[in-house]
């Protein structure tokens, strides 16, 4: 269910780049944004590959769309992470339930001591029951909470605790994410704060963890800017302020893990702002 791309020196810390275009919990499209990316911006570099089916054909089982390929697809993940056992990963997609045997992994083996920055214009806070769309795209963040369906929970060995995250950039949430939000306690960025400064949201970093996961949804970004997107919401981050938080974050953190998903093919338009994001990916390597 793998295949290497490349070939792989290990020197010091053990990184992972895994190319995972899982696109059963968002839609086909996704697949083909994937593959766009590979092509585009992960060139030369050594990734290894999670197959996906490529056949248009998901069934709604146990509440969520393209349940068993997603399920199986997830296996083969875990499997790959836990036999390259890495310190970071850096993972393209994909979908954003392609985060769950990354993030799980990086969460247990850092014995929970990790804040996770959730940039997405959505909460992903959904479980099968609150779903209206049955999208496993709008679940994952509750499932690596420990929420969910209970065959794809049991590979969250270590779920994330509410304390563990901070979410920048929503703008479109369910009424049942908002509840869990506000339930939990869960620290919120608007995109109009993070605009006005990047600091309160390093300041709140710092009082999780040194170490850091990177989750980006590009859905997170003003479509006016990058409209290359699935779920595309309005009044998103601007290109340039995503660029100077990351920087920020990996200026004053250990990234441990980042991601680079839910993006739909463009026509191979180059975008500065996805090399940054590769380049910084990649260059986990040499943390």
């Amino acid at each position: 269910m793998y295949m290497f791309i490349g070939g792989r020196l290990r020197m010091g810390n053990r990184h992972l780049n895994l190319f995972y275009p899982q696109w059963q919990g968002g839609g086909y499209e996704l697949l083909g944004g994937a593959m766009e990316l590979k092509e585009c911006y992960l060139g030369d570099h050594d990734f290894i590959e999670i197959e996906v089916l490529d056949e248009d054909s998901c069934p709604i089982e146990n509440g969520i769309i393209g349940y068993c390929s997603i399920v199986n697809q997830l296996k083969a993940a875990w499997s790959v992470i836990i036999r390259e056992e890495p310190d970071t990963i850096f993972t393209v997609g994909g979908g954003c339930d392609a985060e769950i045997p990354t993030v799980s992994y990086l969460n247990h083996k850092l014995k929970g001591d990790l804040a996770v920055i959730w940039f997405d214009a959505h909460g992903d806070l959904n479980t099968p029951e609150s779903s209206v769309s049955k999208k496993f795209h709008g679940m994952p963040l509750r499932a690596l909470l420990g929420d969910g369906d209970a065959q794809i929970i049991k590979g969250v060995h270590t779920p994330l605790a509410c304390s563990q995250l901070i979410m920048v950039g929503q703008r479109s949430l369910d009424e049942p994410e908002q509840q869990y939000i506000r339930d939990n306690s869960i620290e919120v960025f608007t995109v109009e704060k993070i605009q006005e400064s990047i600091e309160p949201l390093i300041d709140a970093i710092g009082r999780i963890s040194r170490n850091v996961y990177v989750h980006i949804d590009l859905d997170v970004l003003d479509t006016s800017e990058f409209p290359f997107v699935m779920v595309p919401e309005p009044n998103g981050l601007k290109t340039q302020t995503l660029s100077a938080a990351l920087k920020k974050i990996n200026g004053n953190f250990n990234i441990k893990g980042m991601s680079l998903l839910e993006c739909m093919a463009s026509g191979k338009s180059s975008s500065k702002l996805l090399k940054e994001i590769v380049e910084l990916g990649i260059a986990l390597e040499s943390k």
